[in-house]
C-alpha cells in the first residue's frame, strides 16, 4: 500500500511540475515586455501587417542600428521597409527563419549580420527568444528542429526566472539605449543618448573583425541558401550585404584577405552580394558603442550607401538625394570619484584621457584583495590590460572602480583562488566587456543591487548573468 501511495506522489509531482512552469510562463504578467528583446514582438507585427512590397532588413543589432528606414523609404518609393535586426545574442539565421512566413512577391530581403564568428553560423541562444517573446505565443513552428529542441531545453529556466522576477518585484525595463522603447514603428533604433562615439579608443577592442575565409560555417551557408530559395519560390529576393565596420577595428594584415573572404562568400552562397566589404568598413567616428553600432550620423551615411546599392538592383536610376551629415566628435566618458587606497600595488601607462593599469608591483602581486583605483596622478583609470591579473594564483576578490570602461577578454584566466569580480558601475552601458570575460575562472560577478536587472538586460553583460549576482 505504500508503495503504492509512493508511486502516486511520485506521479503526481511528476505531472504538477511542467504544469506549475507553464502557469509561470503563460498566466503570470510580462516580466520581460520592455527590454530591448521585447522589440522582436513589434518588429514581427509590422512585418505580418504591412501591405506591398517590402524591404526586410534582417540580422543581429547592427541592422537596428544602422540604417534610416524612413530614409531608405524615401529613396525606393513603392517599398514599405521593416526592420527585422534585433540582437547578435539571438543569432542572425534564427532571424531569417522567423520572417520567412511573412515574405511575399516583389519584397527585397537584405540580410546583413555583423562580420564575427556567431553571427556568420547558426548559433542560437533560446533563453534570449523566451525573453523576447514574453507575453506572446512563441512561433515554434517557424523554428527548425535544432532550435525547437533548444526552446524545449530552455523552458524551464526561463518559468522559473520568470517567476522569480515576479515575486521579488525586480521586473527588468529597459535601459537608456536598449529598451523596446527605442525602436521606432519601422524596427530602427531611434532614440537620443548616440549621437557621438562612446568607446574610449573609438573602437572596442575586444570585438577585432575578421576576414578568415573559415569564419561563415557550412551550416551558416546551408540556412542562408535554403531561405534564399524559399524566397525566390516566392517571388522575392534575398541580397547579402556588409554590416558596417570599425575602420579602427580592422588590422592591416586582416585587410589583405578581405579578396579571398569575398571570393569564398560569392562562390558560396546562392544569392547576391550588395557592395563590397571595402566600402562597409566606415571611420571611428561614425559608431557609437560597439564596432557594429553606428551613431546617428552614421547611420544617415550608412543609409545613404544601401539605397545606392538597391537602387541599381531594382533598376532605378535616380541619383540618391539623402543629405550627408558632417562626423560628430567624440564623446569622452565620464570621471567619478572613487577609492584609490590601492594605487600604489599597481603599474600604469597613458591610456585614452587618462591611465590604463599594465601590471602589479611586487607587493600587489602577494595580495589577495585588491581595489582597482579610480584615479592615478589625478586623471582617471580607464582600463587594465589582460595580463595584469591572468594567472594570479593568490587573489580572490578584486574591486572595478566606475572609471574603468572596458574589460579586456580572458582578464582572470588562470585565477584559480579568485572568488569575485565586484562591479561599482550601476551603469553597465558604460563599461564594455566582451563574451569571453569570465574565461578561466570560477568567479562570480557581484553588482550594485539596484542595478541588477540593468545588467541582466543589457547588450553587453546580459551573456554574464548565469554568473552574476547582487552585494550582500
Amino acid at each position: 500500500m505504500r508503495k503504492i501511495t509512493r508511486y502516486i506522489l511520485t506521479a503526481v509531482i511528476v505531472l504538477l511540475v511542467p504544469v506549475m512552469l507553464l502557469c509561470f510562463a503563460f498566466l503570470l504578467p510580462p516580466q520581460y515586455d520592455e527590454t530591448y528583446l521585447a522589440g522582436l514582438q513589434d518588429k514581427t507585427e509590422r512585418l505580418k501587417t504591412v501591405k506591398g512590397q517590402k524591404i526586410i532588413l534582417i540580422g543581429g543589432s547592427g541592422a537596428a542600428f544602422d540604417v534610416r528606414s524612413d530614409l531608405l523609404e524615401q529613396e525606393l518609393p513603392g517599398y514599405t521597409v521593416v526592420n527585422y535586426g534585433l540582437y547578435a545574442g539571438l543569432g542572425t539565421t534564427v532571424m531569417l527563419e522567423l520572417a520567412e512566413p511573412y515574405v511575399r512577391q516583389g519584397d527585397l530581403i537584405v540580410f546583413l549580420p555583423e562580420q564575427s564568428g556567431q553571427t556568420l553560423s547558426t548559433y542560437f541562444d533560446a533563453k534570449s527568444l523566451w525573453q523576447a517573446e514574453d507575453g506572446a505565443l512563441p512561433p515554434l513552428l517557424s523554428l527548425g528542429a535544432k532550435e525547437q529542441k533548444a526552446m524545449i531545453g530552455a523552458f524551464g529556466r526561463f518559468a522559473a526566472d520568470k517567476m522569480n522576477l515576479y515575486l521579488s518585484g525586480a521586473k527588468p525595463k529597459g535601459e537608456k539605449v536598449y529598451a523596446r522603447s527605442s525602436f521606432n514603428v519601422y524596427g530602427d533604433i531611434a532614440c537620443r543618448g548616440r549621437e557621438h562615439n562612446i568607446m574610449p579608443e573609438g573602437y572596442d577592442p575586444n570585438m577585432l573583425i575578421a576576414f578568415d575565409p573559415d569564419l561563415p560555417t557550412d551550416d551558416f551557408f546551408s540556412i542562408v541558401n535554403t531561405f534564399s530559395e524559399k524566397c525566390r519560390k516566392k517571388g522575392a529576393e534575398l541580397y547579402y550585404c556588409f554590416c558596417p565596420m570599425n575602420a579602427s577595428a580592422v588590422s592591416a594584415e586582416e585587410l589583405e584577405h578581405i579578396g579571398d573572404y569575398t571570393s569564398k562568400l560569392k562562390d558560396r552562397l546562392n544569392c547576391s552580394v550588395l557592395g563590397t566589404a571595402e566600402e562597409a568598413i566606415m571611420e571611428q567616428g561614425w559608431f557609437f558603442d560597439t564596432n557594429y553600432h553606428l551613431n546617428e550620423a552614421g547611420q544617415i551615411v550608412y543609409t545613404a550607401w544601401l539605397s545606392g546599392q538597391l537602387k541599381t538592383v531594382t533598376g532605378n536610376r535616380t541619383s540618391v538625394s539623402i543629405e550627408l551629415p558632417s562626423m560628430p566628435e567624440s564623446d569622452s566618458a565620464h570621471i567619478w570619484d572613487g577609492d584609490n587606497s590601492d594605487e600604489e600595488y599597481f603599474l600604469y601607462e597613458p591610456y585614452s584621457d587618462g591611465f590604463r593599469i599594465t601590471g602589479l608591483t611586487e607587493q600587489g602581486k602577494g595580495r589577495n584583495s585588491l581595489i582597482l583605483p579610480a584615479m592615478y596622478n589625478g586623471l582617471p583609470v580607464r582600463s587594465f590590460t589582460s595580463s595584469v591579473f591572468s594567472y594570479n594564483q593568490v587573489i580572490r576578490t578584486i574591486f572595478v572602480s566606475r572609471n574603468i570602461v572596458w574589460i579586456p577578454d580572458d582578464s582572470f584566466l588562470g585565477c584559480i583562488a579568485l572568488e569575485k569580480i565586484i562591479l561599482e558601475n550601476p551603469e553597465p552601458e558604460t563599461c564594455s566587456v566582451g563574451q569571453n570575460l569570465l574565461n578561466g575562472t570560477d568567479a562570480v560577478i557581484t553588482v550594485p543591487a539596484e542595478a541588477y536587472s540593468s545588467y541582466a538586460t543589457n547588450y553587453f553583460w546580459a551573456m554574464h548573468v548565469p554568473r552574476m549576482e547582487t552585494e550582500k
